[in-house]
């Protein structure tokens, strides 16, 4: 295990500003591009014909992984359908056409006769998260998108009217949580919802300009998905897996719940549950308070993690211990199904000011599954969403994750 303190190389990118079909949607916690794209380029070698992320998110990692070697077998995953959508929008792409279906929007939203008959949602809270000529701006232009025929074209639509649906709701932006704006800032918004949506395509469709990549995205927990698919079925698997309950770390379920209500389920793949409340995904995810384990902890796991659960206090360990039960029945399958590369973006989390290192804990734990650390980087996170200090523990103030790691790991031959 010497690979494991081995100098930490710095891959910050400070400078990346996502000008690219990366920063056309917003979603939490997203891998950086250039990063993985640094790796990618050193490890997808001409054996390397397949690429796994079963948390794949907005698609990043495939995104990165299609522009580096252009044959490369794509396969994502994630439990949210939000995700799924957005991954398999940038996936698609978008066709020439695109521009006369986006002039027909523009001419539709300008009607007024479009108003009439128009379907509006009907979910808990919509009128406390949304004014009501909001609600009517935004239901009209969800009304249109369903008439467009071209389903990689209202794909993309979507995702960039989710966005919008963000900005617009009374939700503060400042936190991937739902919490209310304060009145005045409500009551002072500015309703150019229909203008701000025609102007986001036309500056993003550009980025989405291509023909389909040869991809699978699937909308399935990891946890009962991964032990399904056969041993060594993927050469690399390129991840960022939850660094702890998504309740307490990020909230992927809560910052996609409006988008789940507003953009028409038939596009989006729904086992029906998703959307009971605003935080049942993020429960139902890894190591969230929902999920039903029959998997207990080992030897070899309690030994790994003693050193930092021992020193939480008792109220608190056992969040800790539901997540990491989780995380290393993940690892276990994440071992078996990799021929080649396993490559996690990892982060370390503070649980009653006591870090948890989550990085050195992985590498350790793969290398008791054969594989070898080839190689582990650092990344200062020099834009967050998440305030740098999120509590107070005692009086003393507790950091948030300021900083990520990436291990990369390889089957021993």
């Amino acid at each position: 295990m010497n690979r494991i303190s081995k100098q930490l190389i710095d891959i910050s990118f400070h400078d990346y500003k996502k000008r690219d079909i990366h920063g056309t949607v917003n979603y939490p916690a997203a891998m950086v591009a250039p990063m993985q794209k640094l790796i990618l380029s050193k490890y997808l070698s001409q054996e390397i014909q397949s690429i796994f992320d079963p948390f794949c998110g907005s698609g990043t990692s495939l995104i990165v992984a299609r522009s580096v070697k252009e044959d490369i077998r794509i396969y994502g995953n994630d439990i949210n359908p939000y995700a799924t959508l957005i991954t398999r929008a940038k996936l698609s792409g978008v066709d020439k056409s695109i521009e006369k279906d986006i002039e027909e929007l523009k001419g539709k939203l300008r009607k007024s006769d479009e108003r009439e008959g128009m379907r509006v949602p009907h979910f808990k809270g919509i009128d406390k998260w949304f004014r009501s000529d909001i609600i009517k701006s935004l239901s009209l232009i969800r009304n249109i998108i369903m008439q467009v025929q071209n389903k990689r074209h209202r794909l993309f639509f979507w995702c960039i009217f989710a966005d919008i649906v963000r900005q617009y709701s009374n939700s503060r932006s400042s936190t991937f949580k739902l919490h209310i704006k304060e009145k005045e800032i409500i009551d002072s918004l500015s309703n150019n919802v229909v203008n701000d949506f025609v102007n986001k395509i036309i500056k993003n469709a550009p980025y989405y300009c291509h023909r389909p990549y040869k991809s699978k995205v699937t909308k399935k927990d990891a946890l009962n998905f991964l032990p399904l698919l056969r041993e060594k079925e993927f050469d690399m698997m390129l991840t960022s897996p939850p660094y702890g309950d998504n309740a307490t770390t990020v909230t992927y379920g809560q910052f996609s719940w409006f988008a789940l209500n507003w953009i028409d389920p038939l596009d989006l793949e729904m086992d029906g549950w998703e959307t009971e409340t605003s935080s049942i995904l993020d429960s139902k995810s890894m190591g969230g308070s929902r999920r039903v384990r029959i998997h207990r902890l080992d030897e070899i796991q309690q030994d790994l993690i003693k050193p930092y659960v021992s020193t939480i206090c008792v109220k608190k360990q056992k969040k800790v211990l539901n997540f990491f039960e989780d995380y290393f029945y993940f690892l276990d399958e994440a071992a078996r199904i990799t021929r080649r590369y396993i490559v996690m973006t990892l982060g370390n989390r503070t649980v009653d000011r006591v870090k948890i290192p989550l990085s050195d804990i992985t590498a350790k734990y793969l290398e008791t599954k054969g594989y070898v650390i080839r190689e582990r980087l650092s990344r200062d996170i020099p834009r967050k969403r998440i305030p740098r200090v999120v509590s107070r523990v005692n009086g003393l103030a507790v950091d948030s994750m300021n900083k990520e790691y990436v291990v990369v790991a390889e089957r021993k031959s």
